[in-house]
């Protein structure tokens, strides 16, 4: 299973906490061996997650950052796993090249205006939920702007918010997420829910995915600390 082996750190993990990694992997189940799409992919770890649960995988990315296609393509062809590369900018991609997806995952642009487009193209072939990356993250606090403004201009509504992403939906009725409130401490608000402090489950995959090692997952909290150490010591 791709899942077990990222769960014993044999291939990358999501850039996530490991609570939004297992929130993630639990609200894309709601539609699993159906068609899929991540948008940025990084070092392939949410991708990988969501291979995990379907063979109808799109990953859209222009590769023109830090992050290399080759090293993510060979992790695919060495487990064997289907995946259609769409090697483009998330908002110079043609409709003819993708189709209608149940679940998108949304980690590539991080300003205001490209959130905002990517929200409203990919929203358009979407017909279950957006998970869109870095919601409440202070580093990209224009993603949150962006996407709650895309929110109350349109019928898509936040469904679940975690720690550093949110939950897009026009759907009311998710039995991932109900598995979640009754499961998870939350508060709901307006039919929006918000995990908050109190006691977490114990069930064994649950407890797989809080005990995964993540020492080896970037955050752009760490990155930028480590580069401000480094400057203090030179």
């Amino acid at each position: 299973m791709i899942l077990e082996q990222q769960l014993k750190n044999i291939l990358p993990v999501p850039g996530k906490t490991n609570l939004d990694w297992y929130l993630f992997y639990m609200m894309a189940k709601e539609y699993q061996g159906k068609p899929m799409c991540e948008v940025g992919i990084g070092n392939g770890g949410s991708c990988l997650t969501l291979a995990e649960l379907t063979d109808k995988l799109h990953l859209i990315d222009s590769w023109h950052q830090t992050w290399a296609k080759e090293p993510v393509q060979d992790m695919f062809e060495n487990l064997n796993h289907p995946a259609v590369f769409i090697d483009s900018k998330s908002i110079e991609v043609s409709s003819k090249q993708i189709q209608k997806y149940s679940f998108v995952h949304l980690d590539a642009n991080k300003s205001y205006l490209e959130t905002y487009d990517d929200l409203t193209f990919y929203s358009t072939h979407c017909s279950g939920i957006i998970c869109v990356d870095d919601y409440l993250q202070s580093m990209w606090p224009e993603v949150t702007r962006a996407t709650d403004d895309f929110v109350h201009r349109t019928n898509w509504r936040r469904i679940l918010i975690g720690n550093h992403q949110v939950f897009l939906s026009k759907k009311s009725e998710i039995k991932a997420l109900q598995e979640i409130i009754m499961h998870f401490p939350v508060v709901i608000s307006k039919k929006e829910v918000y995990l908050t402090y109190g006691e977490l489950p114990t069930d064994k995959l649950f407890t797989k995915f809080l005990n995964a090692e993540n020492n080896k997952q970037y955050t752009w909290h760490r990155t930028a600390y480590s580069r401000i150490n480094k400057a203090n010591e030179d």
